[in-house]
């Protein structure tokens, strides 16, 4: 699981807005490979390939039609992921690639909150050789007869944004009857709840078995999983949100002046994927609209991807396109992965700075930083005097992107089209930080 960024000044740059010159629909890679394409995580042109290349499975090996049904699933088109991943194994694939294609097709039903087939397709992944952590199968069993997600009241919900230490979004919402604070965190998988705002609230257990999440050095966090029967933003009500339940300890983290903060609820991308969200830091308001079964149509020049579980973004670097950043409107920070720097077209010496990145379970982590790199999302750029760079979990993540670009604009996040928006601040257009 990835951790928050949170940091001191040396690791706060002044970022100078300005438009960006390459449109989302341009093509990174000139591959007519599926496989490759996929691969290179430019998901929306593999997927705009099917017509041409095995819309109708005649001919089509397994191969192809399997990275299709990734390209697909990655799009958030998930009907035509469905079907082609199953004719996938419909063609008999070796047992290593069926299981492969069997743990696809376990996301896909995931995405979609549908964890009875979720649960099937991950324990065939498992017979062919895919490893699938036992939690995540137990998890899959305790949610298979369950209506998660389930919306009622208000047609959206228009809350209060506010900002502090650390400077991540925050809102007020009711959870089982009770008001808290709730950090909104697309870099999380999960929803989390912390220890002691559990047992206050009576979470309902999932269980007893326990799940492992990882911090930034990659130790082990034991977490287990509850159910939440009642969750309110503003007037919109959502019944049955599953979550993870973390000690206090492993959601404490430290902030300027020594001060301690712990975060007791988090809203993670297992919920904030049923929405259209709207974050805007400079009318200090988030927007919240649920969405139904016709608003999810992927747009052609859609920018957001599912990778992992977690929300993926085409971004460019220093003028180029398109490179693939998680989207975690929980990090503090926007910094690039150091691990794929020689990928990019960054160049410069490094040097190292004395911040520390901090993440769940009291994990810290120094990295380097590098000189003058625009980064750029939607329409816009943010031009860096100076960019953090760390390694990452995700081998196809180029970075983060963080706060420190995304509140600079109004925020669109719509898992209906899969499109990231960012609007200017009018107040503050014409660049600076």
């Amino acid at each position: 699981m990835i951790a928050w960024a949170l940091a001191g000044c040396a690791l706060r740059s002044d970022v100078t807005i300005t438009p960006l010159f390459i449109l989302p629909t341009e093509e990174r890679y000139s591959s007519n490979s599926i496989r490759v394409l996929v691969e290179r995580g430019d998901f929306a042109k593999a997927a705009r390939l099917a017509k041409d290349v095995v819309e109708t499975g005649e001919g089509a090996s397994f191969k192809q039609l399997a990275a299709l049904g990734d390209a697909e699933l990655a799009c958030g088109r998930f009907d035509d992921a469905r079907r082609h991943l199953r004719q996938a194994l419909d063609l008999h694939p070796f047992r290593t690639e069926a299981g492969q294609i069997e743990w696809s097709l376990s996301q896909l039903e995931y995405l979609t909150n549908d964890f009875g087939d979720a649960l099937k397709w991950a324990l065939a992944a498992t017979e062919h050789g895919t490893t699938v952590k036992q939690w995540h199968v137990e998890y899959l069993k305790s949610l298979a007869g369950t209506r998660v997600y389930q919306f009622s009241g208000e047609r959206e919900a228009r809350v209060p944004l506010a900002f502090g230490k650390p400077e991540v979004p925050r809102v007020n919402i009711e959870v089982e009857g009770k008001q808290s604070p709730a950090i909104v965190d697309s870099g999380a998988v999960l929803s989390i709840v912390a220890e002691s705002l559990a047992k206050e609230l009576g979470v309902a257990p999932l269980g007893e078995f326990r799940g492992t999440f990882f911090g930034l050095l990659g130790e082990p966090i034991e977490v287990r999983f509850g159910l939440v029967k009642d969750l309110r933003i503003g007037g919109v009500r959502v019944a049955n949100v599953p979550v993870a339940i973390m000690s206090d300890q492993a959601l404490k983290f430290v902030v300027r002046n020594k001060e301690s903060f712990v975060m007791r609820f988090i809203l993670g991308a297992n919920l904030l994927k049923e929405f259209r969200i709207e974050l805007d830091a400079g009318k200090g308001e988030a927007v919240f609209q649920p969405l139904t079964a016709e608003d999810r149509k992927p747009a052609i020049d859609q920018n957001l991807f599912h990778v992992g579980f977690r929300p993926f973004v085409h971004g460019s670097i220093n003028h180029r396109a398109w490179y693939l950043f998680v989207l975690d409107t929980g990090s503090e920070v926007t910094f690039l992965n150091k691990d794929l720097l020689i990928k990019t077209p960054v160049r410069g010496a490094e040097k190292i700075h004395g911040a520390t990145l901090q993440g769940l379970g009291g994990s810290k982590k120094r990295g380097s930083k590098i000189a003058n790199v625009e980064v750029g999302v939607d329409k816009w750029a943010g031009k860096f005097g100076e960019l953090p760079l760390y390694g990452t979990e995700h081998s196809q993540a180029f970075g983060i992107i963080g706060q420190d670009l995304l509140k600079k604009f109004r925020v669109v996040i719509d898992y209906g089209s899969m499109k990231v928006e960012l609007t200017r601040h009018l107040a503050l257009f014409g660049g600076g930080s």
